[in-house]
């Protein structure tokens, strides 16, 4: 909504804080848990995958003391054993499959909850939240971000799991092998643990910038589509392009620089490993040497070894995904944790509405330090049409802005009735309050829904009256399928006039108490608002109306006008009386009509 002035500035996205990983993954669990019977059956499938994978190395063991050097080869045992491996192969193949299967079911389950709410929590959100946030970037938070945390989902978890287990029962295996070697692989053990803390601190940073910037991109590209036509009149295409090329250099850098210490990881566990192994396997020669130890355990340990650092290669191997998901997750849970405009708010029902209001000492800033309304004072009676003029900037549409409760003053009350609407829940008074601004928007749909949005149970006849009162119904009679023709995106296929028609009609089927006309007729010409002020004429009969106009012309009959500038009320009165001061207002009509 066009405010006039005072608007904050743009903020990006949350840069990552402290404890960010532990507040994502607390986030998402919130939703995982939901899925017992899939993260039951995900466990199960780990389990028998896990301990198979830990049998090996024993298998291993048996094989090598028990029959490559046995003078007489056991064929039963060995066949035995050959088979064992390969039951266990497809037990781990079967149990992938389903593990795979049901965490990905779980997690576009999970992300479909949490786009749900993030979107709940959109629309309950202040007006003031899209007014500091690029649009793009919180249409990037429903989309990209979202998309991070259900491959996370989906791979991380069941890594996470096959870790811990794996982790676990290899470090208790070894022990019962051999403790000495155990000793010797458990100390080179937090080498591995440490090297990949600080390798996943170095890049976790990066993937926050990259998120950000992501949202940031898309931001110019919905600028650079919303605003083409004046692009390519002030030929600003090169310009755009460079924007947009910094934009993703940006991207490029933050992505590559992730992807270094991403790539870290893999070399790194590897060295380690091959380090443990050859100390595994020299301290193991004396212990065989010395003591007795079977090349079959030596040979187990290694296998063990290399098991309980595998699983933080794996982790490595999604470090990528895990930390593109945590910057994003951290976006969007921070959107979801914003406050919405409802909380603390009352819940008392405004009945039986007659419409008088008063504003009493009202002053506002959208910024501070930066006072927009001064002191406002006025009263609107039941009934009365109160006009607002003033110049650009003046704070005109920041009384609207007010008055429904999209901003709250900072002093000062406003009374409907007599009752300080804070006392009111706000859903209750924008019931009561029609608004038809100066810039229009129309839903994807038909013309027909578009018109009975706010009455969504209207009958069609109520529509053409409605439309017929906008002067809008002859304009959609010519149309291919009248009121059900087709409209796009934005209502791109009607002019600027024709949407603030369609816009009337919709406000007017509405019903409003207070009725808000905010330069309501400055897109149409001079023909057609002359028609539509004789039926405004009509449509404010009985109700509190409020037009905010440049155009002094459609004011005229206005009981009374208020002249602002600089947020402040210089003049109010009648346009006979207004014209009788020979102050702003008489200056301003002259402006207007002498020649």
């Amino acid at each position: 909504m066009n405010r006039g002035h005072g608007r904050g500035p743009l903020r990006k996205g949350p840069k990552l804080e402290k404890g960010a990983t532990k507040y994502v993954l607390k986030y998402i669990w919130k939703y995982i848990k939901k899925y017992p019977v899939h993260l039951v059956i995900v466990t199960i499938a780990i389990i028998l995958g896990s301990a198979f994978s830990l049998s090996l190395p024993i298998l291993v063991q048996v094989f090598i003391d028990n029959h490559v050097d046995a003078e007489v080869i056991d064929m039963t045992g060995l066949l035995l054993i050959v088979g064992g491996i390969i039951a266990g192969t497809i037990l781990v193949s079967i149990t992938t499959y389903f593990q795979s299967y049901l965490m990905a079911v779980a997690a576009s389950r999970a992300t479909k909850e949490i786009r749900h709410d993030a979107f709940n929590k959109l629309t309950d959100l202040p007006i003031k939240y899209y007014d500091t946030n690029l649009h793009g970037d919180i249409m990037s938070k429903l989309t990209n971000d979202v998309d991070a945390i259900s491959q996370a989902i989906s791979q991380v978890i069941p890594q996470l799991i096959t870790t811990i287990i794996t982790f676990v029962g290899a470090i208790v295996l070894m022990f019962v092998t051999s403790w000495q070697l155990a000793l010797v692989a458990v100390i080179a053990i937090p080498l591995a643990i440490i090297t990949t803390g600080i390798i996943l601190k170095k890049g976790n940073k990066y993937y926050s910038v990259q998120q950000q910037a992501v949202g940031e991109m898309n931001g110019l590209v919905e600028e650079n589509i919303n605003g083409l036509k004046v692009v390519k009149l002030y030929n600003q295409e090169a310009a755009m392009n460079d924007r947009f090329a910094v934009m993703n250099e940006k991207i490029r850098k933050a992505s590559y620089s992730g992807q270094i210490y991403t790539g870290m990881m893999m070399p790194v566990i590897r060295l380690i490993d091959n380090i443990i192994y050859g100390l595994l396997v020299g301290v193991g020669a004396i212990l065989n040497i010395n003591y007795g130890l079977s090349v079959g355990k030596i040979a187990s340990m290694t296998q063990f070894a290399r098991m309980s650092t595998r699983p933080i290669n794996n982790l490595a191997q999604v470090f990528g995904a895990l930390q593109i998901a945590i910057a994003g997750g951290y976006r969007v849970f921070k959107l979801m944790d914003e406050q919405d405009e409802y909380v603390g708010t009352s819940n008392e029902l405004i009945k039986d509405t007659k419409g008088h209001i008063e504003f009493e000492n009202v002053r506002f800033s959208y910024e501070e330090n930066e006072e927009v309304l001064k002191g406002i004072s006025f009263e609107a009676n039941s009934g009365e049409t109160i006009a607002i003029v003033g110049p650009t900037g003046s704070g005109k549409t920041t009384i609207i802005n007010l008055l429904t409760r999209f901003y709250d003053p900072n002093s000062g009350r406003i009374l409907l009735d007599g009752v300080d609407i804070n006392e009111y829940a706000k859903r209750s008074l924008r019931t009561q309050v029609g608004i038809v601004l100066q810039s229009t928007y129309l839903f994807k749909g038909t013309v027909l829904d578009n018109i009975r949005y706010g009455r969504p149970t209207a009958t069609e006849a109520e529509v053409v009256d409605a439309a017929k009162l906008a002067q809008v119904h002859d304009i959609i009679e010519r149309l291919p399928n009248k009121y059900h023709t087709r409209v796009r995106e934005g209502g791109l296929n009607f002019s600027h006039g024709e949407r603030q028609l369609i816009s009337i009609a919709r406000t007017i089927l509405f019903n409003p108490s207070i009725l808000i006309l905010d330069e309501a007729t400055s897109s149409v010409d001079t023909r057609t608002e002359s028609r539509i002020q004789k039926s405004m004429e009509m449509v404010t009969e009985g109700r509190t109306s409020f037009i905010i106009a440049h155009r002094l012309q459609t004011i005229r009959n206005a009981d009374k006008v208020l002249v602002i500038k600089n947020g402040e009320i210089l003049e109010q009165g009648n346009h006979d009386e207004l014209i009788k001061k020979n102050g702003l207002y008489a200056e301003m009509h002259r402006a207007q009509f002498d020649i």
